[in-house]
């Protein structure tokens, strides 16, 4: 008996050691101070049919943990290029599924949300909330809605855009869902993995304005593991992010074409009294 527990033992860390590694989503947002601009959601995926030896574990960078390489494409039913078909198969009208991009032994998949004002990227932003079967945009509160504000002080302009990160990972929700449900094929780790671990949030960038963030999952050597190991990828976990874009607030042309109308006039007045009164 003791030896068949070995045994099971033995076959389980194995299938964990050679296991997928998530997809990393991310977000990459340029607006203007008008609230208008594009969003693209992408997701980075390993996909180890590109590489001739096997991909080394982003959580073992040299090897030393004994965890297994990465194997991502038997769990995605066609490899992983079958996401691009699914994507463009179910993104939403609004969407633009731009084409596969190829990066070394990645495949990155990016959507495309245009808008023409914050009242438009808000509409598409509930729209993506609403898509996910186990979501709904009031499900969350207005603390955790995306807020765009414009100010003046002395002479300048601020223009702030926050957002949350639970509403972020909400509005791609729709795709983690479909996909787990229908070409993720868990394979040797089925009771293992769930829909809430083949993807992790590893990338906010926003460019409002002149003014840029950007936050990235990256590699700390001091994350002490669960097997007493230490380094591990630690991907985003703030709750919020917020941008702020400042410039010189432009001057009203309008009041200063009229003042100086009003002061021609008045010079011209002046000018006419002045010539009648002297004949």
């Amino acid at each position: 008996m003791k030896r068949n527990f070995t045994l099971f033992v033995i076959i389980v860390l194995t299938l964990l050691l050679s296991a997928c590694w998530p997809g990393e989503i991310g977000v990459d947002t340029v607006m203007d101070e008008n609230g208008m601009g594009h969003r693209d959601y992408f997701v980075v995926v390993y996909d180890d049919s590109l590489s001739e030896t096997p991909i080394t574990n982003p959580d073992d960078p040299d090897g030393t943990k004994g965890n297994g390489p990465v194997l991502n494409d038997k769990h995605i039913t066609g490899g992983v290029e079958a996401l691009q078909d699914w994507f463009e198969t179910n993104a939403p009208s609004f969407m633009e599924v731009l084409p596969m991009e190829t990066e070394g032994n990645q495949r990155i998949f990016t959507l495309r949300m245009t808008f023409d004002s914050f009242e438009d990227f808000l509409t598409k932003y509930e729209q993506l909330v609403n898509l996910s079967p186990n979501l709904s945009w009031d499900d969350f509160t207005d603390a955790e809605k995306p807020s765009f504000t414009t100010s003046e002080e002395e002479g300048m302009t601020y223009v702030s855009l926050t957002e949350s990160k639970v509403l972020l990972e909400a509005s791609f929700d729709w795709a983690i869902d479909g996909i787990f449900n229908s070409i993720f094929d868990a394979a040797d780790l089925a009771g293992f993995v769930d829909k809430a671990s083949i993807t992790k949030f590893a990338t906010y960038k926003t460019m409002l304005g002149d003014e840029s963030l950007e936050i990235t999952s990256e590699y700390d050597e001091t994350v002490v593991n669960d097997n007493e190991t230490t380094g591990a990828v630690v991907f985003i976990d703030q709750d919020s992010f917020t941008v702020t874009y400042s410039y010189e607030t432009p001057t009203n042309n309008t009041v200063l074409f009229v003042a100086i109308g009003v002061g021609v006039v008045a010079v011209a007045g002046l000018a006419i009294a002045f010539t009648k009164k002297k004949a």
